[in-house]
């Protein structure tokens, strides 16, 4: 083969999916993709001559892994990356929704974003104000110390609320899947550089970050496991193809 001359400056989009199922969905935009391949090393000591040395020594590949950074918190990221499992929950109403007020206390509601809010003692006699017997937040519903609502009364809340997406966390461990990066060579024209891993189980994220001065992310690292469906004389592990 010809030498070539090749600098490499890497973009591009990642598609993940179940190992098995050749549904690779789209996982935005993503600041880090890195492989790493770790051996290990068996030496034999040299017993024969003075000095010691290696008489000889044996390399194994150890384990093979990719780290991500992902920037696009989306129910199914975060559902990878909390060993979660994520379900989408379309707009509607509640009617009597059965609480028991507490004052200085958020009441967390069923569902999030609650709007058109109607909030009645147990009997349904009694209509409380927003604003000053409650107030509503993205949570529920906060009860100031002020309200009228007796402290520690059970209370009924009809409302209103959005489309919303929910994750389970840690409830689906052990998932395996299919990760192909579609990406382009910066540095030589956006010419195309294509790697698929075959088969990747993640470990989940050690830190989601809820209150920060930044972006959150999302860093997920994984290992590329032996994949026995492969082309004898393939790979099991990952291609990397590029122009």
């Amino acid at each position: 083969m010809a030498f070539q001359k090749r600098s490499f400056v890497g973009k591009g989009k990642l598609y993940l999916g179940r190992y098995g199922q050749n549904n690779l969905q789209r996982i935005g935009n993503t600041s880090k993709l890195s492989l790493s391949i770790d051996e290990e090393t068996k030496e034999l000591a040299d017993y024969e001559n003075p000095g010691g040395g290696v008489a000889d020594a044996l390399s194994r590949i150890k384990d093979a892994k990719v780290t991500l950074t992902l920037h696009n918190l989306n129910a199914a990221n975060l559902a990878l990356a909390l060993f979660g499992d994520a379900s989408a929950i379309n707009a509607g109403t509640v009617t009597d929704e059965s609480h028991t007020a507490h004052k200085g206390a958020l009441l967390r509601l069923d569902k999030l974003g609650a709007s058109s809010v109607i909030v009645t003692n147990a009997a349904g006699t009694t209509t409380y104000l927003a604003g000053s017997d409650y107030q509503i937040s993205g949570g529920g519903l906060l009860i100031p110390d002020s309200s009228g609502i007796p402290d520690a009364d059970p209370i009924k809340v009809s409302y209103a609320y959005g489309a919303q997406s929910l994750i389970e966390a840690i409830t689906a461990t052990g998932q395996e899947y299919t990760l192909a990066f579609d990406g382009l060579n910066e540095a030589d024209s956006g010419k195309p550089c294509v790697v698929d891993l075959w088969r990747v189980r993640f470990t989940p994220t050690k830190s989601l970050d809820l209150i920060d001065d930044d972006f959150s992310k999302l860093e997920l690292e994984g290992k590329l496991l032996k994949d026995d469906t492969r082309p004898i004389g393939s790979s099991q592990y990952f291609r990397y193809g590029f122009q």
